[in-house]
């Protein structure tokens, strides 16, 4: 079964007393993951153990279910790696994501993230077409640009890992407004069209859509701390949550308490029977 494994980059926030409560999720107008919120599984995960230093390319890594008892790669060597430059191979610790390693691609402006993926053996760079090209410049285009890749590589590839980290970059600059901003941008630019496209899709797929870990925009700075997740297939029925966000997914059946959890559930998943819904 193919599956595309969207990251968003410090989606998760602290809730905001003079704003009733609300985090910048919460705030914000997000259709198309609160229709996947209905129509798939979600839970809140903790995606990152709290003794792993917190930065886009650990979030990734861990999502992907590398095992850092085998130490922290420096974030220079993933940035030259994922650059494409040269850099030392025995600073690199390989490892295999099961089933998706050697089947997949990274879409990212960042080359530290684009490095992890490269350690669990996927490819860094996937050129679209003329003006889109995901490469050592840095920039795979606009968010637009980014869906209409997604897409392509899925239909190329069996895993298609993309990360965002917008809402993150607004968080740590202190600016909720920016960041429900970001958010609403990712749900209606990136998140409509790639759903569409999985939910009119002719072969089994799925959609992943995940946070890594909390970003705070009063302290501006990454807490550890549980996650919003949903893992959507094309060929289930509704668990009906009516919203996606830090509290709503509590209420969710998707159970993936350890950090890696949620890409080993990938291989075995099975959705909850009717009855039990």
């Amino acid at each position: 079964m193919k599956t595309i494994f969207i990251v968003i980059g410090g989606l998760a926030d602290v809730p905001d007393p003079e704003r009733d409560g609300q985090t910048p999720l919460m705030a914000a107008s997000t259709p198309s993951l609160d229709a996947l919120a209905k129509c798939g599984c979600c839970g809140s995960i903790e995606a990152v153990d709290a003794s792993v230093p917190l930065s886009p390319s650990t979030g990734v890594l861990s999502l992907l279910g590398y095992d850092f008892q085998r130490g922290v790669v420096p974030s220079s060597v993933l940035k030259r790696l994922g650059s494409q430059q040269d850099f030392p191979y025995s600073e690199l610790r390989l490892f295999v994501v099961p089933k998706f390693s050697g089947h997949g691609v990274v879409i990212s402006d960042s080359a530290e993230v684009r490095g992890a993926a490269v350690m669990g053996m996927m490819k860094p760079v996937f050129p679209m077409g003329e003006g889109v090209v995901c490469s050592k410049e840095h920039s795979c285009g606009s968010l637009v640009d980014k869906a209409a890749l997604t897409i392509r590589a899925i239909e190329i590839f069996d895993f298609v890992l993309v990360y965002v980290g917008e809402p993150e970059a607004m968080a740590l600059a202190g600016d909720p407004d920016g960041k429900v901003e970001a958010i609403e941008k990712i749900d209606r630019e990136l998140i409509t069209p790639v759903a569409d496209y999985v939910w009119n899709a002719k072969m089994q797929m799925n959609l992943v859509v995940t946070g890594d870990y909390v970003t705070s925009w009063q302290d501006r700075r990454r807490l550890h701390g549980e996650v919003p997740a949903v893992v959507y297939f094309n060929d289930d029925l509704p668990y009906d949550l009516n919203r996606f966000d830090e509290e709503s997914v509590k209420e969710g059946p998707l159970n993936a308490p350890l950090p890696g959890d949620l890409i080993r559930l990938l291989i075995s998943f099975e959705p909850l029977p009717e009855e039990e819904r």
